[in-house]
Parts: structure tokens; C-alpha cells; sequence
């Protein structure tokens, strides 16, 4: 039987499955201009939890920093976004392998000019006053990557931290769900052809990981876990500090179980 059995033709390709592995934890910050200040957002992509889940930061968010504290944006400006990933793993308990990619605005507007303008809604970030402030529609509007640049960059001091951060969320929101079909083959790409520009600790291994998991995610049969939030927190005398619902907000944002993040930085998600 067992003969019979091997010399029949096999029919079908094997399917590859998701391993624990086809993930990835990243900590992406925009470069300050003279003009802007620095952005900052988690990304978590893992594709045996199906998820794309972003998280923004506000600059004004109140992290270790040498024997002190300070404001996340002055911890970029002063030492980077190595000095920023390592302050967060503090201040919000983040996995051990979480990695930092910075870039200037002009290096990612580049990149992601070539997915054309994205459809974002604010009306669930800002507030129905906020909104006219600012000059963004209470109404889904198309944006380019530079214009939605320009829009966050004018909510500076306008609206309140957790409100910008939310609108930053919206965006990235916007640009995973639009854009998921092209992006296995095009974001890795992308980042390789502007290496010489960007600050981070992704290699060449993890930008082959990042493209497998995108692989994954892209052609998962089951819809994919897409959320986009702000870091709840907070905000009193101009700091924005850690509260129960930011460490909440983490822990969903792995997919973590509240017992699992007790020892979160120093396990895997």
C-alpha cells in the first residue's frame, strides 16, 4: 500500500505558512527640519497574527534620558533615534528586537509618492474647531505624502499632542490600507534605494524579513488587522507623561496579554 501510495503523481504546491519569525517591531522617526519638528510612530507587522497595527507618538511624550527625563523630540534632536528607541524600551516596556528607521521628510515623501495621493479622514483625530484650524476637511480628502507632511507639521502647537498624534495615525492608517497590495515588492525596495540616507538599524536580513511578512500579509486570505492610534497618555504642564491607558494601549498594540507584558522588553511579542 505504502508503494502504491509513493508512486502516484502528487498533485498542488505546498502552501507556505507564516512563521513566528515573519515579524517585525519598528520604531520610524521623521527627521526635524528647520521648520518641522520630528514624527514618530511604532509599527508592529507580524504575519502569523495577521495584524499591521501602528501606534504615533507625540514629541512631547516625557522619556528617560541620561540621569533625567526629556521630551522625546529633544532626545532625537540631541542624540538620535538610536537614543530614542533605547529611551522607549524604558518608558513603554518595548520588545528587546525593536528596531529604528529615521528619515528625512523629503526621503519618505519620496518613497511614498509612488503609491499616488492617499484618502484620509481627520474627523475621528481632531475636533470639529480643530479641524478649521487647522484647514483639514471634516470630509475624506486625497493627499499627497508631502501635503499630509504640511498638514501635521501646521497642527504644531495648534492642537493638542495626542490629537496631532492621532492625525499622524490616520495617515499611516490610510497608507497601509490603500496600499498593501503594492507594498511586498515596492516599501523594501524602496528603502534600499535610499540606504544612504536613512539612520537605522534594519539589515539587509531584516529588510528580507519585512518583505516576506508584507508577502504574507498582502496575500492573506483572511482580512488583515489593520489599526492605526495615538499613545493615549497624560498631559499636564506641557508634558505628556506614561498613564495605565498608555501601558494598556502597548499591550494591544503587541497583542499582548496583560500578563505577557509584565516581562514584555525582555521577551518577544
Amino acid at each position: 500500500l505504502r508503494t502504491k501510495l509513493a508512486s502516484r503523481p502528487q498533485s498542488g504546491v505546498a502552501i507556505r505558512q507564516p512563521k513566528e519569525e515573519n515579524r517585525l517591531s519598528l520604531l520610524v522617526c521623521t527627521a526635524p527640519t528647520e521648520t518641522t519638528a520630528p514624527g514618530f510612530l511604532l509599527l508592529y507587522l507580524s504575519a502569523s497574527q495577521n495584524c499591521i497595527h501602528a501606534l504615533a507618538l507625540p514629541g512631547e511624550l516625557t522619556v528617560p534620558f541620561g540621569t533625567d527625563e526629556a521630551a522625546l523630540a529633544d532626545c532625537y534632536r540631541a542624540a538620535g533615534p538610536a537614543r530614542c528607541r533605547e529611551a522607549l524600551l524604558s518608558a513603554l516596556a518595548l520588545p528587546e528586537d525593536t528596531h529604528y528607521l529615521a528619515l528625512a521628510p523629503s526621503v519618505l515623501q519620496a518613497i511614498a509618492d509612488r503609491y499616488g495621493a492617499l484618502r484620509v479622514g481627520f474627523s475621528g483625530a481632531l475636533t470639529a474647531d480643530e479641524l478649521a484650524r487647522t484647514g483639514c476637511s471634516a470630509n475624506v480628502q486625497a493627499l499627497s505624502a508631502r501635503a499630509a507632511e504640511a498638514l501635521l507639521s501646521g497642527m504644531e502647537g495648534v492642537v493638542p499632542p495626542a490629537h496631532k498624534a492621532a492625525a499622524r495615525a490616520a495617515v499611516w492608517d490610510a497608507f497601509f490600507r490603500q496600499a498593501l497590495e503594492l507594498l511586498p515588492t515596492t516599501l523594501p525596495q524602496g528603502l534600499r534605494e535610499v540606504s544612504s540616507s536613512l539612520l537605522t538599524s534594519l539589515t539587509a536580513v531584516d529588510l528580507a524579513t519585512l518583505e516576506r511578512t508584507l508577502e504574507f500579509l498582502a496575500t492573506s486570505a483572511e482580512p488583515v488587522d489593520i489599526t492605526a492610534d495615538a499613545l493615549p497618555g497624560t498631559w499636564a504642564g506641557g508634558h505628556y507623561t506614561v498613564s495605565d491607558a498608555s501601558r494598556a494601549a502597548v499591550q494591544s498594540f503587541f497583542n499582548l496579554s496583560p500578563a505577557a507584558a509584565q516581562s514584555a522588553s525582555g521577551s518577544e511579542p
